[in-house]
C-alpha cells in the first residue's frame, strides 16, 4: 500500500516509491506524487453500488451514513482525510535558517518534482486545465471554475512551476495560522512545511473561481516570486 492509516487519516510521503528509498530532491516529490495517486485510486468502488432504496426521503439520515460506512469498510477504502508530505520535512535547526534566509523550508526539487508527476507533462492550456477543473469539481462546487488566476506569466499555459504554486498555497491552507485567510501570504508561507491536507486542498479550490481572479491571482504571483520557482526549475 502506498500509505499509511493512523486513526482516521491517511498519511502519505515520498520517502519510498517507485523512485527508490529516497530522503530529499526531486525523485522524494516524484514518489509523493505516485503514492497520492495510489490513495485516489483506493476510493475507486469495484463491488456493488450502494443501496438506491436507502436514499429515499422515508430514510434516516444515521440510515444513508450507515450505508456510506458499510460501504467504506466492504471496499476498504482509506480514510477522507489525509496528510500527504509532497517534499521532505526540514529538521529544527535546518528549517529556521531555511525561513530566515529563504522565507520558507520548502524543499523546492521536490516541490517540482512532485508538480511535474501530478501534471505528466510540462505545461498544459488554460482551456486544458479548465475543461479537467470543471469536468471534476464543476457539479460540485456550483461554480465557473478557471485556472487563469495561476498563469504568472499571462502566456496562456500553466507550467510545472506554476502548478507548483498551487501546492504550495494548499500547504499554506492547511495550516491554522495568521495570513491563513490570506492577508499575509509573506507569513503564511513561513509556516508551509512541504506538505498539506484535504482541507487545504479544497480551501485551494476558491482561487479557481473565477469570481475570486483579481485577490487570486495576486496571491499566487507572490508565492511564485518568493520561491524564485523559475530559478529552481533551471535546476533540475
Amino acid at each position: 500500500m502506498s500509505y499509511d492509516v493512523t486513526g482516521t487519516k491517511a498519511f502519505i510521503n515520498g520517502a519510498t516509491g517507485q523512485y527508490g528509498s529516497v530522503k530529499k530532491g526531486e525523485n522524494y516529490g516524484k514518489n509523493a506524487a505516485i503514492n497520492h495517486l495510489g490513495y485516489i485510486k483506493d476510493f475507486e468502488i469495484k463491488s456493488k453500488p450502494l443501496n438506491p432504496d436507502v436514499f429515499t426521503k422515508s430514510s434516516s439520515v444515521e440510515d444513508m451514513y450507515n450505508e456510506v460506512m458499510t460501504k467504506c469498510r466492504e471496499d476498504k477504502m482509506p480514510p477522507i482525510n489525509f496528510l500527504l508530505q509532497y517534499a521532505p520535512k526540514k529538521g529544527a535547526i535546518s528549517g529556521f535558517f531555511a525561513k530566515l534566509f529563504k522565507g520558507h523550508s520548502i524543499d523546492t526539487g521536490a516541490l517540482l518534482g512532485f508538480t511535474s508527476e501530478v501534471m505528466g507533462k510540462k505545461s498544459m492550456t488554460i482551456e486544458e486545465a479548465d475543461k479537467d477543473l470543471n469536468a471534476a469539481l464543476g457539479d460540485i462546487t456550483n461554480a465557473k471554475l478557471s485556472a487563469k488566476a495561476f498563469d504568472v506569466n499571462n502566456d496562456g499555459m500553466i507550467d510545472v512551476t506554476e502548478e507548483a504554486a498551487s501546492t504550495v498555497l494548499a500547504d499554506v491552507l492547511s495550516k491554522d495560522t495568521e495570513g491563513a485567510n490570506l492577508s499575509n501570504v509573506s507569513k503564511a508561507l513561513k509556516n508551509a512545511d512541504g506538505s498539506y491536507t484535504n482541507d487545504g486542498e479544497n480551501k485551494m479550490m476558491a482561487f479557481c473561481n473565477e469570481e475570486n481572479y483579481e485577490t487570486a491571482s495576486k496571491v499566487i504571483k507572490d508565492i511564485h516570486k518568493k520561491m524564485k520557482l523559475d530559478k529552481a526549475a533551471k535546476k533540475l
